[in-house]
């Protein structure tokens, strides 16, 4: 029941802009159990910040993050599929060890308890979220093309998915499979977002969030694509 954003500028974005919108989405949604905010570093390298709280009550993060800019950040606002699972670790995004690949998840994958003995090891926290995580991983290890990744890992663990990956020094991959919660790409002037829509059967995101956004487009049902500025760039669509 989360809700996710991502947005791509050629220039700095200060972290108000951020909190303005997240909080707008966490405001009209449900997803005020934690949240978190992953960001590119000018030389690529991707940095993090998490909180169990929802970020309209998070008065950390204003002082943390204040004074930070960047070009690319990926937003989760996490309402929790199980709640008793509400904790910090299980807050997203998810991060590697080497800060070079962010991910953050929508939905509920229902045949996480089959594959987290894969996992044991690897685990931080107990969400459905972060078995789809290491799946992730686990497919690009074996050298499976990003999107493919994406979808095997849905297909894989099923239930409903949205599906965010951020990535050094490429473009960021969505993947679209929550039919209750559609995601949508647009433009803010010269900013390129792509968001998921409170889930909303109707245009309410961009009559109360984004009332300014150009070029609008959802994403099909179980495809993936690039996030790049100016443009959306399908690599599979089924």
């Amino acid at each position: 029941m989360c809700e996710l954003l991502t947005v791509k500028s050629e220039e700095s974005i200060p972290i108000e802009w951020i909190f303005h919108y997240a909080s707008l989405l966490d405001k009209y949604g449900i997803a005020g159990f934690g949240w978190g905010v992953a960001w590119k570093c000018d030389n690529g390298q991707i940095r993090r910040y998490r909180a169990i709280e929802g970020v309209r009550n998070d008065v950390l993060a204003p002082q943390t993050l204040k004074g930070l800019e960047a070009k690319e950040y990926l937003v989760h606002l996490r309402r929790p599929s199980l709640m008793k699972s509400m904790a910090f670790n299980n807050s997203q995004p998810y991060l590697n060890e080497e800060e070079s690949l962010a991910f953050a998840h929508n939905g509920y994958f229902t045949n996480h308890d089959q594959f987290r003995p894969l996992f044991i090891n690897e685990l931080q926290g107990t969400s459905d979220s972060e078995i789809g995580y290491q799946y992730y991983l686990t497919k690009t290890k074996e050298q499976k093309d990003p999107v493919i990744s994406l979808e095997l890992t849905h297909q894989k663990l099923e239930g409903k998915a949205n599906l965010v990956v951020f990535q050094k020094d490429q473009d960021t991959l969505l993947y679209a499979g929550n039919d209750d919660n559609r995601m949508y790409v647009f433009d803010l002037d010269d900013v390129r977002c792509a968001s998921t829509s409170l889930h909303s059967q109707d245009d309410f995101l961009f009559q109360a969030i984004f009332p300014t956004a150009t070029n609008v487009k959802q994403i099909p049902l179980f495809s993936g694509c690039e996030l790049t500025t100016g443009r959306l760039k399908h690599k599979s669509c089924k």
